[in-house]
């Protein structure tokens, strides 16, 4: 699949601890934040130091989600035999955004007036909007599962269900390196399931995996259906990281293919 870079030990282990921890945090951020923005309001002694701080951890949660968007993303997937799944961890990125953006609108709903009017109320209406998406996203969390029966994504908006049988064969096509989606390519569409207001429609959310590592993981299972029916087992996956490292058996010189 090409060299993939792995992110340096103390950031991958800070962002394992952030998905692992995903709904903890996020509750803990929201609670924070409106503590401090209540805090501002209410102690104009205290103002000036719990803008700071409000500010400054808006800043490194930020800071974290750009270092997770911008690292490689790990060729790996879950294996949950539990659910018979192969499946993608939830974003890193998004979960530090959604906390970057919650002591963002702290810090605002903490300065301006509420009785101010046109613009002045309509930007913190949207910024609220805004750290709404991102917590419900954040909390659910996006993730890709390969099942025996075919290939689902769930959203905090709805689900996308797309059977083996509906993918075109030699499909998907390794996109570019830094993708965040997967275009697919359907060979019957009329199988595809959608429940809910699902945005990305052909498109997977893949900014929480090596991209090339899920489309060819994706088209193995396309082009080889016997093996559809170990997907979840620890041991079929290894063998599938086996297949897709190994280079193709060519068939030997004056023998039958």
């Amino acid at each position: 699949m090409g060299e993939i870079d792995y992110a340096p030990g103390m950031l991958a282990a800070i962002l394992a601890v952030t998905v692992r921890y995903r709904r903890p945090i996020l509750a803990i951020a929201l609670v924070l934040a409106v503590i401090l923005a209540v805090g501002r309001r209410l102690s104009p002694s205290l103002h000036l130091i719990l803008g700071h701080t409000t500010f400054l951890v808006g800043v490194l949660a930020c800071l974290l989600a750009a270092l997770a968007w911008r690292r490689s993303q790990p060729a790996a997937l879950l294996v949950k035999p539990e659910v018979r799944a192969f499946a993608t961890e939830p974003s890193a990125s998004q979960i530090s955004m959604a906390v970057g953006l919650t002591f963002v609108a702290s810090l605002s709903l903490g300065t301006v007036h509420l009785a101010g009017e046109g613009l002045f109320m309509v930007l913190p209406f949207l910024l609220l909007v805004a750290v709404g998406v991102h917590l419900a996203a954040g909390w659910r969390g996006v993730t890709v599962e390969l099942r025996p029966d075919g290939v689902h994504q769930r959203d905090f908006t709805g689900s996308l269900t797309v059977p083996w049988e509906a993918l075109a064969p030699g499909r998907p096509s390794r996109p570019a390196v830094k993708a965040a989606t997967l275009a697919l390519t359907y060979a019957q569409p009329a199988l595809v399931r959608r429940r809910g207001i699902l945005p990305l429609g052909r498109r997977l959310r893949i900014d929480n995996v090596h991209p090339w590592f899920i489309a060819d993981t994706i088209r193995y299972y396309v082009d080889h259906p016997q093996h559809r029916a170990a997907i979840g087992e620890p041991a079929e996956y290894q063998r599938l990281l086996h297949a897709l490292t190994s280079p193709p058996t060519r068939p030997v010189p004056g023998h039958a293919s």
